[in-house]
Order: C-alpha cells, then structure tokens, then sequence
C-alpha cells in the first residue's frame, strides 16, 4: 500500500503498487533513507569537529539514533557557544549602577539567541540580589528585550510594562510575563541604548 484517502462517509481509496512498481518503489525508499542517513552523519562529523575545535568532548552515545544523535550533539553545540558568549566581556556588556537603594543592571549580549533571556536574567537577579535587570540580545538580526525585577520591588516596579515599552521603542508589539519577569523582541537594534535610558528613567 502506497497511500489511501477518504473518498465520502465510510469509503475510502487505497493506493498499491504490485510487480516491477512495486520493486522500483521500495528501491527508491531505500535509496532515499541511505541519502537521508548519509547526510545526517555528514552533519554529525561536522558537528563533532566544530566542538573539538572549542575543546569540547562530544556526548554522542551509539546507542541512539543518528537522528537523536544529531539532536543532541546540536543541543549541546549550543549550550557551548552560549557559554562561551557570556564569558566574552566584548560580547556581553554589563553595566551595573546604583538608584536608591538597589542595583540596576543593564546588559546587552551580542549573538544571543532571545530565549536565553530567561537564564541570564535569572542568573543576574542572584549577582544583584536586589534590584532590576534590563537585558538585551542581538541574534540573526532579531532583538530580545527582557526585564527582571527581585522579589522586594515587584511591589513599586512591574517587569510587564517596563518591557512592553522596550517593545514599542524596538519597533515591536506586545510583550509579557509577570512583574518579577517579563519578555519581548523587536527588530532595530539602533534603538537598544534609547531602551536602557528610557527604561532608566522610570527607575529613577
């Protein structure tokens, strides 16, 4: 059987193929998974070689897979170039200032995918303790906007509308989360430092 469909209300159309269709049919499937496998390993080998390259042992289990496999070398590739872009100071530019009595942290990363926002907030919260983060990240011409806010000043700062703002000047719509975090994107990144000093405004 090649396919079957529904014709109307209790029939359907079955489609097979017998004799030399039949034979041509599996040869091409066969050749299809050979080809589909093959470049899967050649992804792999790549994969393999660009995590050496950052002196990084491959998990890669013969258990699996090659399509699992390849799932989680890229996972792991990852996780690897975000570390290493966080510990680049050129690449994540940290400013941190006092207003009041708290710390306002103001971060902008550069070739960061946005949905690691969660993360280098959460980490930032535990660095200032107390305090509002206002992070931003730069990826595949994409920006990210995120705002955090400790416990003991959700109750005068609201993460949603501070980043629904940053949203607005980044050329975006909409943002949201809570009032300890919240998070949207944008797309001019001319307009990143106009965030920080806006949103820095409304601390004050």
């Amino acid at each position: 059987m090649v396919s079957q469909s529904s014709v109307a209300s209790g029939v359907r159309r079955v489609e097979a193929l017998r004799g030399e269709q039949l034979i041509e049919f599996e040869n091409k499937s066969n050749e299809n998974k050979k080809n589909k496998e093959k470049d899967i390993s050649i992804q792999i080998s790549s994969l393999k070689n660009e995590m050496e390259a950052l002196k990084v042992n491959p998990n890669y289990n013969e258990n699996l897979t090659t399509i699992d496999n390849l799932k989680n070398l890229t996972k792991q590739f990852d996780q690897e170039k975000v570390k290493i872009i966080i510990k680049d100071k050129n690449k994540n530019k940290i400013t941190d200032s006092k207003v009041e009595n708290f710390i306002l942290r103001k971060q902008l990363i550069i070739d960061l995918p946005s949905k690691e926002l969660r993360n280098i907030v959460d980490q930032g919260k535990k660095e200032i303790k107390n305090g509002v983060i206002i992070a931003c990240s730069t990826f595949d011409g994409k920006i990210g906007v995120a705002v955090g806010v400790t416990d003991k000043l959700t109750k005068k700062f609201d993460a949603v509308k501070l980043v629904k703002e940053a949203a607005e000047i980044l050329g975006g719509k909409g943002g949201g989360g809570r009032k300890d975090f919240a998070q949207a994107g944008g797309a001019n990144k001319d307009k990143i430092e106009v965030v920080f000093e806006s949103l820095s405004k409304n601390l004050s």
